[in-house]
């Protein structure tokens, strides 16, 4: 495995163990809304992953994220402001309540449909991570 995609496999595994993620509420996720709902976007060149913020109740609070692959970025271009990103989110992040309780799902094929979004559970990436680490000192 190259150095590269070392560190950006444990930058996002980094990523998935901080990001508020449990959430006892068993809302469905939403489709991901217009770009009238967005607040703010931002992306991570290191972890490849551009992030959407949105208000879905139109109230500024943030209650809604999505993360895309970064394809490709120009830095050569200075009138380029963004990243050519994937079509669909790989990841989705959900607040129903809008009280800090995220759920978050991931689309691994990056379909773009609900239906192929799956819970992700925050332990996943604390298993692999533990994993990861095992391998790297092996007792």
């Amino acid at each position: 495995m190259s150095r590269t995609w070392t560190g950006c496999l444990s930058a996002l595994l980094a990523i998935c163990l901080v990001w508020p993620t449990a959430s006892h509420a068993e809302a469905p996720l939403p489709s991901e809304p217009g770009d009238d709902l967005l607040i703010n976007q931002t992306y991570d060149a290191v972890v490849g992953l551009l992030f959407r913020d949105y208000s879905l109740q139109g109230n500024g609070h943030v209650d809604y994220r999505t993360a895309r692959h970064i394809l490709s970025i120009s830095y050569d271009d200075p009138t380029s402001e963004e990243p050519d990103v994937a079509e669909f989110p790989l990841f989705y992040w959900y607040d129903a309540d809008q009280n800090g309780q995220w759920a978050m799902w991931v689309d691994r094929e990056e379909t773009g449909r609900q239906i192929d979004a799956v819970r992700y559970d925050w332990k996943q990436g604390e298993d692999l991570l533990t994993l990861y680490q095992n391998l790297r000192n092996p007792s």
